[in-house]
């Protein structure tokens, strides 16, 4: 999916978009899961090679997701409980 709001151009790394609109996206994600390490070295990577994108997602095949942020933040996120009984962490 490619889209973009009155304020974002958002594209997926791996979907049918041309490399025109990954190199001007503001936040790009993954629709495929890696491994918790890949998926880190992968945003990382995302960041590095589109310098106009700020916000890189990659899921992550436990159900997590790796948030990374130009400027050095970066988060990980996990799966959310499905019976709703422990917070997410």
């Amino acid at each position: 999916m490619t889209g973009f709001t009155a304020d974002w151009v958002i594209a997926t790394l791996d979907g049918a978009e041309g490399e025109n609109w990954r190199e001007c996206a503001d936040v790009l994600y993954c629709t495929l899961p890696c491994p918790p390490a890949e998926a880190w070295l992968l945003a990382g990577l995302v960041l590095r090679r589109y310098p106009g994108c700020v916000l890189a997602l990659v899921p992550r095949v436990d159900g997590g997701c790796v948030v990374r942020v130009r400027g050095g933040l970066t988060a990980g996120a996990a799966a959310a409980a499905t019976d709703g009984a422990g917070p997410v962490r």
